[in-house]
């Protein structure tokens, strides 16, 4: 029985797939810089429905989520309440900006995407 509930607790892991944010910008340079990833900083605010259909449904996707933690230190600022670093513009929200370990911009994507275009932004600023 032990084996049993312990493999059905295994595949609803790998199943539901959470990603992990860094708690702060420096954290996540921090810890590209040991881990040799890129960094993906998501810009938002509350009661953005661009911003909840990315949390809700792209970065629920499996492969997203496995992709993103594979290749990137994910970061979340919200524009009204979190220091937004130098250099990190935005018209809109969401807005993602791409960084490599050291904090130099490679890459940035304005706005919402459904999971086949945000998979082809992942693989087209991955180390």
């Amino acid at each position: 029985m032990k084996k049993i509930i312990l493999a059905l607790s295994l595949v609803a892991s790998c199943a539901f797939a959470e990603l992990k944010w860094a708690p702060s910008y420096d954290a996540a340079l921090a810890q590209a810089k040991k881990e040799k990833k890129n960094v993906m900083v998501m810009l938002s605010r509350e009661n953005c429905p661009a911003c909840e259909y990315m949390n809700d449904v792209v970065f629920e996707e499996k492969a997203i989520s496995t992709e993103i933690h594979k290749y990137y230190v994910p970061v979340h600022i919200d524009i009204h309440n979190d220091f937004v670093p130098e250099g990190l513009s935005y018209i809109g929200t969401p807005t993602f900006h791409f960084l490599n370990a050291a904090g130099k911009k490679i890459g940035r994507h304005d706005g919402a995407a459904n999971i086949p275009t945000f998979m082809g932004i992942l693989n087209k600023y991955k180390k």
